[in-house]
């Protein structure tokens, strides 16, 4: 069962919010939410004009000025709004506290992006020296799940950039990173994408093997390597039916074989569907 998440104990220099100059704070470099929705914080700001910041933000002092740990989008929202002033508490941590401090706090929020967290969790074991395990214990996770989001970082970029547009779910996106054929990664993940596959069909999908190149017929007169037209043709029509397809030519011109590979009886039914076959 998984471990409520759990902060670090910090010796607060006030327990107190107190109004800090919105401009005498600098964002948090240890961020994990690396990309912003401009769009919500000017909803934010639109909001904070009305009501203000109902929940301080939380930062550290750091030179002459301050450093956010948490609360970056209230912040930006603030200058949205042109506030001159923020409620704030200021904590005395230090940078790795900081990072796990605002790490926590995007988890407990439920809406960071798999990546990012990701990106997080290997930047701390990185500056740390940390092992998965002695990660997973420091912010009260399972190993498993810290393992998990871990080997997001070996999907290709193509494949990164559609699970932040949440054209894969999370489940899709566990399933591809073992996979350790980019191609192959990104031709699963462009089928989820076009046909909607659940997680459940993509697993039948990979377990039914990559796409084979076409080989032709072993016979005397079969011809030689197919053609890059060929080829392309299968991955084509792997994509439009979600199965795994092979193009076999025969030395007899305009003949040869189109074989389908099903990896489960809805499959099989899906594919007759398709070709307005009733499978009763």
């Amino acid at each position: 069962m998984k471990n409520e998440p759990v902060l670090v104990p910090v010796s607060p220099q006030t327990g107190q919010p107190i109004e800090l100059a919105v401009e005498s704070i600098q964002p948090n470099p240890h961020q994990p939410r690396k990309q912003i929705d401009e769009a919500k914080v000017a909803e934010l700001a639109a909001s904070l004009k009305s009501t203000g910041v109902i929940q301080p933000i939380v930062v550290r002092k750091r030179g002459d000025g301050y450093e956010l740990i948490a609360g970056e989008r209230r912040w930006r929202a603030a200058k949205f709004a042109n506030m001159t002033t923020i409620p704030a508490i200021i904590r005395d941590v230090n940078s790795f506290e900081q990072a796990q401090m605002a790490l926590v706090e995007n988890i407990q929020r439920e809406d960071l992006n798999p990546l990012d967290r990701a990106q997080s969790y290997r930047a701390l074991i990185d500056q740390l020296g940390l092992t998965q395990a002695e990660l997973a214990n420091r912010l009260g996770e399972d190993r498993s799940s810290v393992a998990n989001y871990l080997r997001l970082l070996d999907l290709s970029d193509p494949v990164r950039q559609m699970l932040r547009d949440e054209q894969l779910t999370l489940g899709h996106a566990k399933l591809l990173a073992g996979i350790d054929d980019t191609v192959e990664q990104e031709r699963l993940a462009h089928l989820v994408e076009s046909q909607d596959l659940s997680v459940r069909n993509l697993e039948r999908l990979i377990a039914a093997g990559p796409v084979e190149t076409a080989t032709p017929d072993k016979s005397p007169t079969s011809p030689g390597t197919p053609s890059a037209h060929i080829q392309d043709l299968e991955r084509s029509l792997a994509r439009q039916l979600g199965m795994r397809v092979q193009l076999k030519t025969s030395a007899k011109k305009g003949h040869g074989k189109l074989i389908v590979h099903y990896a489960s009886l809805d499959q099989f039914d899906g594919l007759l569907a398709r070709l307005g076959i009733s499978a009763d």
